[in-house]
């Protein structure tokens, strides 16, 4: 294993990892008047030789089993019938993933096992919730394989990763009182209740008086509308500690490779995305979380914000494979064993940067993963 060893942390800086202290408040009515008494209750029931992150990983588990089910009962088919068994179970094991997301923290406290690492892997499991419960929303929405589905992803993701930030500049996490960790991820099991109830039909009524948008067209619309207000006010808190030029330098490599994912996908020769578009989700998710991963990492570690990262240059391929298509007529590379090589390696650069960090700050920390931590005195 050690010729996969890479110290993303630099030696200097490793001493801020002890120091390290989590701050936050979460305004939500939603989260302070029943998702939080919920979890406080079931706290009881947990018990004190349990791991903070054992409980942030049963909730990663909640999501990953839907997200197989899904695929074996859709396969590669973002479009067509459900099984209401499939949408009433994902529905019952989202709840239970937020519950669980709510349950770690308040376990670390109970503890004393807070530690930055517990943190950053709380942050990087949500963001792949993102892509794991998005592509079975995608589904149950009847988005199809085509580029909404992939837009449907962004469209949350461009948040989350801009709230990253503002805790990177900010030190602290206050989310607002509507807030997607909150109302946001209710929202989702609602629409696998609504999809349960009322049928996968129901997301492709044509809406007379919006001109004939079809149902789920304009929910994305109100998602992207829903992004356009609430972010400004992101921008604005950060703006306190940094220019917003020196912002959205740091934002340019995330907005560059979800732009050569539409880029490729918009002017693909063969309309790959109708065989492959769980790796086209899977390649701009994992990308997603891994740097949502480094920003955490280097908010806790106290070190600047990289420039890219080095999965830039798989992207880099990707778009020029697309431009030799524009160009001569023809790709270089076929484009569907393409994007599957570029979604497998997205996937094992991320699982290669949580091993890492979680090498490195337990050596540094002295601490078990997934075991109880003596607290020091």
């Amino acid at each position: 294993m050690k010729y996969l060893n890479y110290d993303f942390i630099p030696s200097n800086n490793l001493k801020y990892l002890s120091t390290y202290t989590y701050k936050g408040t979460d305004l939500s009515l939603l989260y302070n008047y029943i998702l939080s008494p919920i979890a406080e209750y079931c706290l009881k029931f947990v018990p004190l030789n349990v791991a903070p992150n054992v409980l942030t990983l049963l909730g990663l588990i909640c999501v990953i089993i839907p997200h197989i089910s899904f695929y074996l009962v859709m396969e590669d088919n973002f479009k067509g019938s459900i099984p209401n068994w499939l949408l009433w179970s994902t529905t019952i094991l989202h709840l239970l993933y937020m519950n669980f997301d709510n349950l770690d923290g308040k376990q670390a406290r109970r503890t004393k096992n807070s530690s930055p690492l517990g943190m950053i892997l709380d942050h990087n499991f949500d963001s792949m919730i993102i892509l794991l419960q998005g592509t079975n929303l995608s589904t149950a929405m009847q988005i199809g394989n085509n580029i909404f589905s992939i837009i449907l992803y962004i469209i949350p993701s461009i948040p989350f990763f801009l709230i990253a930030h503002e805790e990177y500049y900010t030190h602290e996490m206050n989310l607002p009182i509507i807030n997607a960790a909150a109302e946001g991820t209710i929202s989702v099991a609602i629409f696998f209740v609504a999809t349960a109830y009322f049928g996968c039909d129901f997301w492709l009524t044509k809406l007379s008086i919006l001109n004939g948008i079809q149902f789920n067209h304009f929910i994305l619309l109100v998602f992207a509308m829903s992004v356009l207000i609430t972010m400004p006010s992101v921008i604005y808190k950060i703006s306190k500690f940094t220019s917003v030029s020196s912002l959205f330098k740091q934002l340019r490599y995330f907005f560059f490779f979800n732009a050569v994912i539409l880029y490729n996908i918009y002017f693909s020769k063969t309309n790959v995305i109708e065989q492959h578009l769980r790796s086209y989700m899977y390649t701009v998710g994992f990308t997603m979380s891994k740097s949502v991963g480094i920003v955490a990492l280097n908010h806790v570690c106290n070190t600047p914000l990289p420039s890219y990262q080095n999965s830039i240059y798989l992207f880099i391929l990707l778009l020029t494979n697309t431009l030799s298509g524009q160009i001569f007529g023809q790709v270089i590379l076929n484009e569907g064993l393409l994007i599957q090589f570029i979604a497998l390696l997205s996937i094992l650069i991320h699982l290669h940067f949580l091993y890492n960090i979680g090498r490195q700050i337990s050596k540094e920390l002295n601490i078990k993963i997934f075991e109880i931590n003596k607290p020091k005195q």
